[in-house]
């Protein structure tokens, strides 16, 4: 019998902790000098030095012209359906007066300001942007703040502002990595703080939202993905592989694995 590791499976000896130094360094840094370390971080990591972290209403303008009609029709088609999904899930409130006058039942109320961590590395997603604000503005979020690290050229995406722009986020700041995620937990000078921190990231991406939870929410601790599909003879191995690099595409240290019994 084969004993060996795999290299395939390299992903189940990942160790987050070997991170957290690093990353809570990198948390303290930004709670204690704001946009000036944030900055400074930008810089150093994404290797840009945008003149101003917060897009601009032109920046949008233009996102939404270079990325034509069609793709924003795409965008606010998913719009009404992740938008109609979402409004099944809404909870009502519940509440009765009690014969003794005492008041009794479940009172549901949004947060006042949300975070949404988009990607904007090595892969792009305008779906993350749909997915993660659309359910906040469903539950009644008055503000939502978005933080997406910058590309080469010092800008974000033109999907991904066109994304932001068609379900409503409040500001879009040019950001990413363990340092956005500390500006939208502490706040900074120009940077709002938040109440929830929600969306996908990298293992600093994720570290952080693991370090600076009690401080802030956080849907989860999500990243890097993994997925495991257990298929044989009778799947369709064209679906196999979309399941496979639906997770894979994420990060070098997504694990996507396939056990079959079929050659």
């Amino acid at each position: 019998r084969y004993t060996g590791q795999p290299d395939i499976l390299r992903r189940t000896q990942l160790d987050s902790g070997q991170y957290d130094g690093v990353v809570a360094e990198i948390l303290r840094q930004v709670r204690e000098r704001g946009d000036a370390a944030v900055a400074e971080y930008t810089e150093r990591f994404d290797h840009v030095k945008p003149e101003t972290s917060l897009v601009s209403q032109e920046e949008i303008r233009g996102a939404l012209e270079r990325v034509g009609e069609e793709f924003v029709r795409i965008l606010e088609r998913s719009k009404e359906r992740i938008t109609a999904y979402h409004e099944m899930q809404k909870r009502q409130s519940m509440i009765q007066q009690e014969k003794d006058g005492s008041m009794t039942g479940l009172l549901f109320r949004p947060l006042a300001r949300v975070g949404v961590y988009v990607p904007g590395g090595k892969a792009l997603y305008p779906s993350s942007v749909l997915m993660n604000v659309l359910p906040a503005k469903v539950a009644g979020v008055p503000e939502v703040i978005m933080v997406s690290p910058p590309g080469p050229d010092g800008r974000l995406d033109d999907k991904i502002l066109a994304a932001a722009s068609v379900c409503g986020v409040d500001q879009i700041f040019k950001m990413g990595g363990a340092q956005a995620i500390g500006a939208l937990a502490y706040g900074t000078e120009s940077v709002p703080r938040v109440d929830k921190i929600v969306g996908p990231g990298n293992i600093f991406v994720a570290t952080a939202k693991k370090l600076v939870y009690g401080e802030v929410n956080v849907d989860s601790i999500a990243g890097p993905s993994e997925i495991l599909v257990l298929a044989d003879e009778t799947a369709n191995p064209v679906y196999v592989a979309a399941d496979l690099l639906s997770q894979a595409e994420h990060d070098e240290l997504a694990g996507a694995i396939l056990i079959t019994t079929s050659q």
